[in-house]
């Protein structure tokens, strides 16, 4: 059966989060926000017959759990999905090797000709997803008809859930959303799509596109990605800045759609996203940085914008960097040295990346002798710096 679309699910640890991030996955004959709520509580308890599966939107997807040795019941959740969507759900087992290996192991058992990364504590939107499905059929008859350039890459929207937000009452959902421009293939008329563009149009309009340029909004074409034959890093965190940065710096055929397929969860204390855990893991961000700097050594063999795509990239994740060690760090002397050690060594190593960096580094290290804490560097100066700008 051939699939238009694969999604991997690194999973480890995600028993009490998997049941509906699968179910999401469930497109129905009328799917809305009430079905998708509707298909989690029947997939819990166990009540697949209920679902009014659309059949035709679901020979297209494959959705493959890649079991990363987790030592809960998350394969006892997905086998559920197995056993009544044989044709749609997978799982892979591995032995523990991290999120990036997840991945490059998921890469391998791909059967759709584009491919997408959802971790297991997140979901999506399933109207979206039925959406995607369609727009990518109508691409792929395109293509063969060569009406239109094999797509590379696409760069979606996507929402975050604030758990925290949630817990106060307050709204959770914050849309991050990517414009699609003006410009649509004569052969395929989509609302919400716009394309195809070039690695240099997409450079060119890199704040338009930025949140479509991250783990949450890419999808890449399956035999672009795999021939770039790039294997994430393993058995460390935030890898993910690869899988957004490398493939991009050769993609060349890129389309912009403005839906919200991914559905990001955040504010949990023991994510690897927060101040506390960033903190126990700096070499990981030292070795992610250090990878994403070496691949500027094949920037001949990039697409022609994308060095500046690399190096955007790049240079935003040391920033981040930069900022959780000077600024969100409460101990505002703990991690000078390192920091300054850290910005010599990517000046001696490659002098394009210093150049997108020295200016905020020197402003960092000025902020972190001032005492600045996060909360004023995000209410007070950012806000501020905008102004100027404008």
């Amino acid at each position: 059966m051939s699939k238009i679309l694969s999604i991997i699910i690194p999973t480890y640890n995600a028993e009490k989060f998997l049941n509906k991030g699968l179910s999401s996955f469930l497109v129905c004959r009328d799917t809305d926000a009430q079905t998708a709520q509707h298909n989690c509580k029947m997939a819990t308890e166990g009540r697949f017959e209920e679902i009014d599966i659309d059949k035709a939107i679901l020979d297209k997807l494959e959705v493959i759990v890649v079991n990363d040795g987790t030592p809960d019941k998350s394969v006892e959740v997905a086998q559920k999905f197995v056993d009544w969507y044989p044709d749609t759900f997978v799982i892979v087992n591995k032995t523990n090797g991290g999120h990036g290996s997840a991945i490059n192991t998921g890469v391998e058992h791909v059967r759709g000709k584009y491919l997408k990364v959802v971790d297991a504590d997140d979901w999506v939107d399933t109207l979206a997803l039925k959406k995607l499905i369609t727009t990518l059929q109508v691409l792929e008859a395109a293509q063969e008809k060569q009406d239109t350039r094999v797509m590379d890459a696409m760069l979606m929207s996507y929402t975050t859930y604030d758990l925290q937000k949630a817990a106060k009452g307050d709204i959770p959902y914050e849309e991050h959303l990517v414009v699609p421009g003006t410009k649509h293939d004569k052969s395929v008329d989509i609302q919400n799509l716009g394309g195809p563009y070039s690695s240099q149009v997409i450079a060119k309009h890199f704040d338009d596109v930025y949140w479509g340029l991250t783990f949450h909004g890419i999808l890449y074409n399956t035999a672009f990605y795999r021939g770039l034959a790039h294997k994430l890093a393993e058995g460390i965190f935030y890898e993910d800045q690869e899988y957004a940065a490398v493939p991009m710096a050769y993609a060349d055929t890129i389309y912009v759609y403005d839906e919200q397929l991914y559905q990001y969860r955040i504010g949990d204390v023991s994510q690897s996203i927060s101040m506390e855990s960033s903190l126990k893991r700096l070499s990981h961000y030292e070795t992610v940085i250090r990878t994403l700097i070496a691949e500027g050594g094949n920037s001949e063999e990039f697409a022609p914008g994308g060095k500046q795509i690399w190096g955007i990239k790049t240079a935003k994740f040391i920033d981040d960097y930069y900022q959780l060690c000077l600024i969100k760090n409460p101990d505002k002397k703990m991690l000078r040295d390192r920091m300054e050690k850290f910005t010599s060594e990517i000046k001696s190593t490659d002098g394009y990346i210093y150049g997108l960096i020295e200016k905020n580094y020197k402003v960092f290290r000025m902020l972190n002798k001032l005492h600045m804490n996060e909360k004023v560097y995000q209410k007070v100066f950012i806000p501020m710096v905008h102004l100027i700008r404008k």
